[in-house]
């Protein structure tokens, strides 16, 4: 298979997660979260920026992975190391349904004692702050401009999904693919 290191980018909301799963199942590669790096506890305590960028760059020194999340301001060695980068790039209105959703059931798995996430009502506010932020094209929040200029930069194979109809076609063609080897 070619790709062996893939990148997958996008806002709050955009399918990251979904899309990393997706693709460790069908490629058989690890894939890690870079909320896992960022936090010592998902969502509770920050890592330190130096042991943050230690971890990651040893993730990225790894031969095989599944990247996926969108701190913009510390992901070029991933991108420089990666054969594929995959683009999600979701409308806002869905993106802001789905980190609403899942905040919703991440709250209701909280009061069963099932949920790992130690969000709050109040990082939902982060989270849609984040997603209006995410196409501007000046000063803070502005990630997605800043990961195409990465992509670029580093002259990255990447591939850009818009919507759920591309992503299942992407996700058919690449079984397909796995098929056939």
């Amino acid at each position: 298979m070619p790709f062996e290191r893939i990148y997958v980018l996008g806002t709050c909301g955009s399918g990251k997660s979904y899309l990393a799963r997706e693709l460790s199942e069908i490629l058989g590669i690890k894939h890690y979260d870079l909320d896992d790096i960022f936090w010592e506890r998902k969502f509770g305590k920050k890592r330190d920026k130096k042991e943050r960028l230690k971890l990651f760059r040893k993730l990225c020194n790894k031969k095989k992975w599944i990247v996926e999340g969108a701190y913009s301001v510390w992901i070029d060695y991933g991108i420089k190391k990666s054969d594929l980068v995959i683009v999600l790039d979701t409308k806002i209105p869905v993106s802001l349904w789905r980190i609403i959703k899942r905040t919703i059931k991440r709250e209701k798995s909280k009061k069963l004692g099932k949920d790992r996430y130690n969000e709050s009502w109040q990082d939902l506010i982060g989270l849609i702050k984040a997603v209006l932020k995410y196409k501007k094209k000046k000063g803070y929040g502005r990630g997605y401009h800043k990961q195409r200029e990465i992509i670029k930069k580093h002259n990255a194979e990447f591939i850009h999904i818009k919507n759920k109809r591309q992503l299942k076609c992407f996700l058919k063609e690449l079984e397909k693919l796995q098929n056939i080897h």
